[in-house]
């Protein structure tokens, strides 16, 4: 009679026990993890994804997509959202990785050990748009609540009953599943990566344009490069207002008719009564000497000014120009930092004043 070996000699690594043991509790898991390590490598995860989503939505510019403007401005960025919120909620919903995660080899999944799903994977991402989120705090609720944590899951994690954990540790993976996986990660990474290039290259190519902007009676207008846009905070009673918020330049017209003043007021009195004006409004001012100019050939006076309004030093270039009917007032305005950068932009802009015949 053939004797078998004990049952204490059979390798573990052969043993079909071992091969069908089922994953780990995943809280269990998640918990045993040191808790720098994880948060490093979910932070390495993170920042790669960034990445590579910067690098896509900028090769969107070159495809005419433009935030020069405040509408299309708006559109970009509902778009960046729906992009973001599909490429988290449908790569991590259905296969639990994103580019990131599938790199440094973890993965979101359900208490379970499979990926979460597209309902899990929408509450996490929705409240990734907080918590994650690079210019909201710079993802640092994310940050500490994972080391605070007891199973290491951020906010949405714990909303969503979802753990990241790291592949290696997980017995249900498909290699072939993995392979693919891989492959279309790598060609995403790389069309994102071009996709930027050539999105750079477009945007040092485009030549500036300009836009004309009209008062409401479309009797005057002015000029501006397009990265401008109508600002309707900066005056109460301004026929037109134009700003560009980013770079802190401002332009404005005001418009007085001569009927309500005095038929002996001059473009000299008009121009004392504003630097008044200018006096009262704004704090430790200091008027430069005026000079004579012309602006849709008809005589103008401008002068330069600077002082501080709530403790912020401004620079202007006052225009005042006459015509028949009106005198009007275009102030143009930044940051004093910014002043010599940007004063002969605020200078062309002032001089592209006209009325509409």
């Amino acid at each position: 009679m053939e004797q078998q070996p004990p049952s204490s000699t059979v390798p573990a690594e052969f043993s079909p026990l071992a091969q069908q043991e089922p994953p780990k509790n995943m809280g269990d898991l998640s918990k045993s993890y040191d808790r720098a390590t994880i948060f490093f490598t979910r932070w390495g995860a993170h920042v790669l994804d960034h990445i590579l989503l910067a690098c896509f939505l900028t090769g969107l510019l070159s495809f005419g997509v433009s935030i020069d403007k405040d509408a299309n401005g708006l559109y970009f960025f509902i778009l960046a959202a729906i992009i973001l919120c599909s490429y988290y909620v449908l790569l991590e919903g259905l296969t639990g990785y994103t580019i990131g995660k599938f790199t440094f080899r973890i993965i979101a999944v359900n208490a379970e050990g499979r990926p979460p799903g597209l309902w899990k994977s929408f509450i996490r991402s929705l409240i990734r748009l907080f918590e994650a989120n690079v210019f909201l705090l710079g993802g640092l609720p994310a940050g500490i609540s994972v080391l605070a944590s007891d199973k290491r899951q951020r906010l949405g994690d714990l909303a969503a009953n979802t753990y990241v954990v790291k592949v290696k540790d997980l017995h249900n993976v498909s290699k072939k599943q993995t392979t693919v996986l891989a492959v279309v990660f790598s060609i995403v990474a790389v069309l994102s990566i071009i996709g930027m290039i050539f999105g750079i290259i477009d945007i040092a190519s485009r030549t500036p344009t300009e836009e004309t902007f009209y008062s409401k009676d479309k009797k005057i207008q002015i000029t501006a490069p397009s990265d401008w846009g109508k600002d309707s905070s900066l005056h109460d009673e301004a026929d037109i207002e134009i700003s560009n918020r980013f770079s802190e330049k401002y332009v404005l017209v005001l418009s007085e008719s001569k009927e309500d003043l005095d038929s002996s007021f001059t473009l000299q009195d008009y121009t004392q009564a504003i630097e008044a004006n200018l006096q009262d409004a704004v704090e430790n001012v200091s008027v430069d000497k005026q000079i004579r100019t012309v602006v849709d050939n008809q005589v103008a006076i401008q002068f330069n000014a600077k002082g501080e309004i709530d403790g912020i030093k401004v620079a202007y270039i006052v225009t005042l120009v006459e015509t028949p009917t009106h005198f009007h007032q275009i102030m143009a305005w930044t940051e004093e930092k910014r002043f010599e950068s940007l004063k002969q932009e605020l200078q062309k802009v002032s001089a592209s004043f006209r009325e509409v015949k």
